[in-house]
């Protein structure tokens, strides 16, 4: 019999980490954080052998370094996301000694993590204690992860799921399993039609250009930052981009083998500037768009923008990525307020928001299970749990809980 034991994120939004177990193998799947002021940390860790990656966001990263003080299990994820993972991880270092945060973990933590780096490639099984384990496509972000097991049963962990097509990436296809262990972010919750989206942010861009405005995109460095990158070069706009987004494209140009077309992606970046330093972000303030770090507004250049520009009203910022409660951009979604160093501004630029969500939604969640068609579904990493419940009647549904140890 299998034990799960989820550490974090199971019945929450992020700080994912699960405990697996199968007679004397134990393994880990991520092990991150609510990037949250300050973040926070999944329960503490547990001896494994192993830890599976599914991607490189920090609610799936954010606290791995602390399992490498005083132990080496061995890590596995694809090059992609492991390039990926060291600014990120890196970056929060950087972000806990500037804030004053409790510093749970040094550099030298994040460079032990990656002595132990085992690189996985799509496709490829190998053997880890008692599993035969696989790595999928989980078309999220690029080098997103599910992880197949298989033991006399088999078991499926999606980490963040995405299975239609964009620019960037394919989707992730469904691959038989007994036991799926899912996301549930978007439970009880569609999307708009993703084209449909970006033909309406593009018509909104192109109104606040008319009118004499400009648009600050804060956005998501990994995955989301290079998609508006393919998706915006083409409409003849002065596009700036600012932030480690630039860093993370680098890394994804440099990492063959995850785009869905890594020569559209070149094409696009030639109609882009990358900004590199402060004169370069002063002209970037007369540009037509700007495509700026951080995606929830709690750091990164993109509070620079906001202030040069509070009061700009033919201007915008555009959100289109989710924004975790507590952050600067719930909070400016909510009551059109932020906090900017340590001040409550209220923008007079315009704000609204575009679900370009990476995330499944509920309707993709169920025909992705009905095509799995597992004897069990374990949910997780969502608040709105039992609404998927409630649409997966005659499956066996498992609801979670961090702390408490289950068979399945």
């Amino acid at each position: 019999m299998t034990k799960l034991k989820f550490l974090g994120g199971a019945e929450e939004v992020g700080r994912l980490a699960i405990k697996i177990t199968d007679g004397d193998t134990k393994v880990l799947v991520d092990y991150g954080v609510i990037p949250d002021k300050p973040p926070e940390y999944p329960m503490p860790p547990e001896p494994v052998s192993d830890i599976f990656v599914t991607h490189a966001h920090l609610d799936h990263i954010g606290a791995l370094p602390l399992y490498y003080q005083g132990a080496s299990p061995t890590i596995h994820a694809t090059l992609m996301t492991a390039n990926s993972m060291k600014p990120l991880l890196d970056d929060s270092v950087k972000i806990m000694n500037l804030e004053g945060y409790p510093v749970r973990f040094n550099k030298d933590d994040v460079s032990s993590l990656f002595a132990y780096l085992d690189v996985a490639r799509y496709g490829e099984t190998q053997e880890v204690g008692r599993f035969q384990v696989t790595p999928y496509s989980a078309g999220h972000i690029p080098g997103s992860t599910m992880w197949m097991m298989e033991d006399s049963r088999s078991i499926l962990v999606t980490g963040d799921l995405y299975t239609r097509d964009t620019k960037l990436l394919v989707g992730a296809k469904p691959v038989k399993s007994d036991i799926l262990i899912m996301e549930s972010t978007y439970a009880g919750r569609n999307h708009e039609d993703r084209e449909q989206v970006m033909a309406r942010l593009k018509a909104r861009i192109k109104e606040v250009i008319d009118d004499g405005g400009r648009v600050i995109l804060p956005t998501f460095a990994v995955g989301r930052t290079q998609e508006l990158i393919m998706n915006l070069a083409d409409t003849g706009y002065e596009i700036y981009v600012d932030g480690m987004g630039n860093s993370i494209t680098s890394i994804y140009l440099n990492t063959n083998g995850f785009l869905r077309s890594k020569k559209e992606f070149q094409r696009a970046l030639e109609k882009v500037i990358e900004v590199r330093g402060n004169r370069m972000r002063q002209r970037a303030l007369k540009s037509d768009i700007i495509i700026t770090t951080s995606g929830m507004l709690d750091g990164g250049p993109a509070l620079f923008y906001i202030q040069n520009m509070l009061n700009d009203r033919k201007s915008a910022i555009f959100l289109t990525g989710y924004q975790v409660e507590g952050t600067n951009g719930r909070l400016l979604l909510e009551s059109g307020t932020m906090n900017i160093a340590g001040a409550a501004v209220k923008p007079e630029m315009k704000v609204e928001f575009f679900d370009l969500s990476a995330h499944a939604g509920h309707d993709d969640l169920v025909s992705f299970v009905k095509q799995v068609d597992p004897e069990t579904v374990v949910l997780c990493h969502g608040d709105q749990r039992e609404k998927l419940q409630e649409a997966l009647e005659g499956y066996n549904v498992v609801l979670p809980f961090n702390g408490r140890e289950i068979e399945v």
